[in-house]
C-alpha cells in the first residue's frame, strides 16, 4: 500500500494569514443577476438576501479608481453564495470559464492592514481595494494569485450590517448604517 503524507515538513509552520471560520462566502460574477437567482433556487434551493445596489468605487493594481453601480446578493443559505452582477472594464468580470470569483474572509478591523500585506508577501498581490477613503480605512480589498484565485479580505466593522441585511433589512438602510472607512 503506498504512503501518503499529509503535511509537507519544510520547518516550523507560520501562523496562517486565513482562518476557515472566517470564511464568510464565495463570491461568483454572473452576466445577468436575476437570472442567476432564480436559476441557482431552482437549481439547488438557494434563497437570497434582496438586491442590493449601491455605487462602488475601487482603486484597482495601476492605482486608477474605477467608479460603477453595483448589484449583488448574498444567498440566506450556507455556505453561503455571493452573487455579482458583472461590470465590465472593472474587477467584477468573468470570462465565463474561471468558476468562482473569489472567496471573502471576515478580517478584524486592527489586522486588516497587517492581513492584506501577509498575502502581498505570499504573492497575492493587491487589484483592488478601497483604500482611498478618506481615513485611508480598509474596508474590503481583493488579492489575486496562484493562477487566478482571488481573496477578498472584509473588515469585520461591516458584518454588522451585512448580517441586518442577510437578515431582511432594507438595503438602503443597510447602506446607510454601514461603516465606509
Amino acid at each position: 500500500m503506498p504512503q501518503t503524507t499529509d503535511r509537507h515538513d519544510d520547518g516550523p509552520a507560520a501562523a496562517p494569514v486565513l482562518s476557515p471560520q472566517d470564511l464568510f462566502h464565495t463570491g461568483l460574477v454572473v452576466e445577468d443577476l436575476d437570472l442567476a437567482m432564480k436559476t441557482l433556487g431552482e437549481l439547488a434551493g438557494y434563497r437570497w438576501t434582496t438586491v442590493m445596489e449601491l455605487e462602488v468605487t475601487a482603486r484597482a493594481a495601476d492605482g486608477v479608481l474605477q467608479h460603477a453601480s453595483q448589484r449583488f446578493a448574498l444567498s440566506l443559505d450556507e455556505p453561503r453564495l455571493e452573487l455579482v452582477e458583472a461590470i465590465p472594464g472593472t474587477v467584477w468580470v468573468s470570462d465565463g470559464s474561471n468558476g468562482a470569483h473569489h472567496v471573502g474572509y471576515w478580517a478584524e478591523d486592527e489586522r486588516i492592514v497587517e492581513m492584506s500585506a501577509a498575502l502581498d508577501a505570499l504573492g497575492f498581490g493587491v487589484e483592488a481595494s478601497n483604500d482611498f477613503e478618506a481615513d485611508g480605512r480598509l474596508m474590503w480589498v481583493y488579492h489575486r494569485g496562484l493562477g487566478g484565485i482571488r481573496i477578498e479580505l472584509l473588515n469585520k466593522l461591516m458584518k454588522p450590517s451585512m448580517d441586518a441585511w442577510i437578515a431582511g433589512a432594507d438595503p438602503a438602510a443597510v447602506q446607510q448604517d454601514a461603516p465606509t472607512g
